[in-house]
């Protein structure tokens, strides 16, 4: 499973391109103070949308950075006024080293919501973003209007054993879905297996977002709407920050069962850190606050697969 993680916190590394029609206007930009605004490290924080319901987008990947969401929810600007930012030691918020830590990325949460003079928020958190949303709904349940996970990682930690072989058995499925003969096709339409002559870095970046992003999508085409990764993720801060996990690990789950809050969450069937969402079913069963929505023929990116339906589920989700 630790091959796993690892594959999600790089792969998310990635964000959306953007086609000049899909680009969304930046309404602000700012930096939030973490202390002394002029010496102390600061967050990147960007606006869009001039909706009235005010909703915090938690990006996945410790390190990755805030991009992809601007593609995913460029349709909705009119309906919701949305908040990003780049979470500490990522690409904009450059941090040192000892600052880094679990704890410190749920207190960035309320520095953002005290500063945008926020009572309850609207959250919302994909992959490792859901974990750092749920945490921080954890410690901070009076602040929660809602709360939304977009193909969420593990949501307990560490998982039963009645759920550790829930998983095993999706993994098993999951690793003939990642050599899926369409992969190699893929590869083949741009002739990027050939021995000779040698690729030029535009193909070996083709070929490189093609054999990582393959998980990430049910669609494999769609690999390569993708840009950004290498230099751009800061994989350290993935380090610094599991180092720092709660030793007792968490269990969100039983925590969403003690909450009055409305938990929604949004997943590709084909989502490879829960292939077919038997684990997904499973905690909807067990607590009647979460609403398990399910997207066909998506994977991980549940908005570069189906766009349409994700931005449906997702504004529904937010009006509820």
């Amino acid at each position: 499973m630790k091959h796993i993680i690892a594959a999600l916190l790089i792969a998310t590394c990635f964000f959306t391109k953007q086609s000049s029609a899909q680009t969304p206007p930046i309404v602000k930009d700012w930096f939030l103070s973490t202390g002394n605004w002029q010496n102390d490290p600061q967050l990147y924080v960007c606006e869009y949308g001039t909706g009235k319901d005010t909703v915090l987008m938690l990006h996945g990947g410790w390190g990755a950075d805030y991009s992809g969401w601007l593609t995913a929810v460029a349709n909705l600007g009119n309906q919701f006024h949305f908040i990003f930012y780049d979470q500490r030691g990522s690409l904009r918020s450059p941090f040192p080293d000892s600052l880094i830590s679990f704890d410190q990325h749920i207190e960035d949460i309320e520095r953002l919501r005290k500063e945008l003079g926020i009572q309850k928020l609207n959250l919302v958190g994909h992959s490792m973003g859901a974990v750092l949303a749920s945490a921080y709904a954890t410690k901070y349940p009076a602040h929660i209007r809602r709360l939304i996970m977009l193909a969420p990682a593990f949501l307990k930690s560490p998982l039963p054993a009645d759920e550790r072989t829930l998983a095993d058995s999706a993994y098993q499925k999951f690793d003939s879905f990642r050599n899926r003969p369409a992969v190699r096709e893929e590869l083949d339409k741009y002739n990027l297996n050939r021995p000779s002559p040698p690729l030029s870095s535009r193909e070996e970046t083709m070929k490189f977002r093609i054999n990582t992003f393959k998980i990430m999508v049910y669609d494999v085409s769609k690999c390569n709407d993708m840009a950004g990764g290498r230099a751009l993720y800061k994989g350290h801060v993935a380090e610094l920050t599991e180092k720092t996990y709660p030793k007792d690990g968490w269990n969100y789950i039983r925590e969403f069962g003690k909450q009055l809050y409305p938990v929604t969450i949004i997943s590709g069937d084909h989502d490879f850190l829960d292939f077919g969402n038997a684990l997904a079913t499973k905690w909807s069963k067990e607590v009647q606050s979460i609403k398990l929505e399910i997207i066909n023929h998506a994977g991980h990116m549940i908005w570069l697969d189906q766009p349409a339906e994700f931005e449906n589920r997702l504004a529904s989700s937010l009006k509820k």
